[in-house]
């Protein structure tokens, strides 16, 4: 059977919580796919190999990031896949002292842990979601998707309310009805043991995409192109602060939208409209 065109991701994977940045996104596609990743503030643009790996540094904001990444194929064909990472410098200090933890472990006891203690280490979770219920040790919470998920606290576990100015809480201060982004480690009984919490405001679901298409008409407002896959038009816009990028000979060079051409074939990211897709990124990936 035809193999089918999909994204496998190596590393991140979904939910992990990261205390540097950059970060690395890595995996398999098709071979010589296109593939344009857009970030909260940032969007990028690779290409895979000729075994389909890729690997891409992108910039992470703090809290929650919604990773959309897309892959196209010679003949415009795509897939899309997305990914929720959260970013927290806080939490840096959580692993160190995780790392400290597992250095003091008796040599017998290391043999039969470490394993599972470097896993933890390399992948720091997070839950989303609303809290339902509160015990002393443990926060009840329900997803976006209706799921529920149980979270262990203890009296180390730090507190963030993010809004307007970021406070600091204890906590205690976390009611039902908030919604939390808890970070910590899976335990052996696949319960988030939670190290740090943000009390924030859920963020709606992302609509950024990208689209694969050849410009027919251009001036310095707007292009109408039209999809490689399928041939449907569909004009492009810039948003305010369009970033457009020529990509030649694996290199990209800025260039303004106006330097856009009849006949460039190019990836857009950003907003569809309907008729008007709106562009927060460009690139320009081959003309005539």
């Amino acid at each position: 059977p035809k193999p089918e065109f999909a994204i496998t991701l190596a590393s991140p994977s979904d939910l992990d919580v990261f205390s540097e940045n950059p970060v690395t996104l890595s995996g398999i596609t098709k071979a010589n796919a296109l593939l344009a990743v857009s970030a909260e503030e940032e969007d990028y643009l690779t290409q895979a190999d000729t075994k389909g790996s890729f690997e891409i540094e992108v910039e992470l904001i703090g809290g929650v990031n919604q990773i959309v990444i897309t892959a196209f194929d010679e003949k415009g064909s795509e897939v899309t896949q997305k990914l929720l990472l959260v970013y927290s410098t806080e939490f840096a200090k959580y692993i160190t002292a995780r790392e400290s933890q597992s250095q003091g472990l008796a040599d017998s006891i290391r043999e039969r842990v470490e394993q599972k203690v470097s896993q933890a280490l390399k992948s720091p979770k997070a839950l989303l979601g609303t809290v339902t219920d509160i015990s002393e040790n443990t926060l009840q919470i329900k997803s976006s998707g209706g799921e529920i998920e149980q979270i262990s606290v203890s009296a180390d576990t730090s507190a963030l309310a993010m809004g307007k100015t970021n406070k600091e809480v204890k906590v205690t201060d976390v009611a039902i009805g908030d919604y939390i982004v808890a970070m910590g480690f899976m335990n052996g009984n696949g319960v988030l043991d939670t190290k740090r919490i943000l009390i924030t405001s859920p963020d709606e679901a992302t609509f950024r995409m990208a689209i694969f298409a050849k410009v027919s008409k251009d001036n310095n407002t707007s292009l109408i192109t039209q999809l490689v896959r399928g041939g449907e038009d569909k004009k492009v816009t810039p948003q305010r602060a369009v970033a457009v990028f020529l990509i030649s000979e694996g290199k990209a060079s800025k260039i303004t939208f106006a330097k856009i051409s009849v006949d460039d074939t190019l990836i857009a990211i950003g907003t569809d409209a309907g008729d008007t897709f709106g562009a927060r990124t460009v690139f320009v990936v081959s003309r005539p």
